[in-house]
């Protein structure tokens, strides 16, 4: 069982997610599905909290394209204190947002090595969290982290031995939800890690941390407003990797996609604190270059492992 304190839990059993249409990911797997999202644990049903009368109770609506839509917490605000930020869970706010019932029948899926991940859109991710009823991690570089990550997350790398991950400490029955900026690959190789290791309720983001960011929701971090430019590197390795990954490397920070049947693969690359002289690495099944910022997105990578 989670030790929190019982008012700012206020969970409730949820029956899905709210329809959204599907945006691009950065890796999708080509075998999207739909799915009924796991349902509420036994934390979550036979634990509830009384609403302090301090607490504004909020309305929430469903747009046109089907979202959900309410007047939550976001970075303009005086937000409270998180005295407890090892934990992964926001806050409490001074409001109480009343129960949906939410469909959750067009989430998609995305695959990783053979395990599935349930993508949730970031509408009904800013309703979990502004109820305090999912645990929020970054699946990005402490360096990115440092910059800017959603308020109470914990930073916990896809593809990294990080010592004192404080995701370990978690209870495995835990709704997890799990975010990275590419928008969802590196957030759900770290899913994937998790669901293997017995975590039961893991989700991802499945417009990333970008559209969190633009949406103006709570943040913390030395830059929490200013998105990282984007680098796109084109490449190509021989079609028989397809469905593999194709990597970038630079210090701690790392980015991730899918190669496509023909072998061709796009990896989007969101580092901060890097310029088009800086050199990063990029590696493929097949080879693994070094090369600028500048040369590679103003060239693309040959199935030899060089830019043209």
């Amino acid at each position: 069982m989670t030790n929190r304190n019982t008012t700012r839990r206020r969970f409730i059993q949820v029956s899905g997610v709210a329809a959204l249409a599907g945006l691009a990911g950065c890796s999708s797997s080509g075998n999207s599905d739909t799915t009924t999202a796991a349902g509420t644990t036994e934390n979550e049903t036979t634990t509830t909290a009384q609403t302090t009368t301090e607490q504004a109770k909020v309305t929430v609506e469903t747009d046109a394209d089907g979202r959900l839509a309410f007047d939550g917490p976001t970075n303009e605000m005086e937000l409270p204190e998180d005295s407890t930020p090892e934990d992964g869970y926001p806050p409490e706010f001074d409001m109480q947002l009343e129960d949906v019932e939410i469909d959750d029948s067009r989430w998609e899926l995305n695959t990783i090595d053979g395990t599935e991940i349930t993508l949730v859109p970031f509408d009904v991710a800013y309703y979990w969290y502004v109820r305090g009823e999912a645990r929020f991690l970054d699946a990005r570089s402490q360096s990115e982290y440092n910059v800017s990550h959603i308020y109470g997350a914990v930073v916990s790398p896809a593809k990294s031995d990080m010592e004192n991950d404080p995701v370990a400490s978690w209870p495995k029955e835990d709704k997890i939800v799990a975010y990275c900026d590419c928008p969802h690959h590196l957030s759900s190789i770290r899913a994937a890690a998790l669901k293997e290791e017995g975590y039961e309720n893991v989700y991802v983001v499945y417009e990333g941390y970008g559209a969190w960011r633009s949406a103006g929701y709570p943040m913390k971090g030395s830059s929490p407003k200013d998105a990282p430019k984007t680098w796109t590197v084109t490449g190509k390795v021989d079609a028989e990797y397809a469905g593999e990954a194709a990597w970038a490397y630079y210090q701690d920070q790392k980015e991730a996609t899918e190669i496509a049947d023909d072998g061709s693969y796009e990896l989007n690359i969101r580092f901060v604190n890097v310029s088009a002289d800086t050199e990063v690495t990029i590696e493929t099944p097949a080879y693994e270059l070094q090369a600028t910022l500048g040369a590679l997105t103003e060239g693309s990578v040959t199935t030899d492992g060089t830019v043209e």
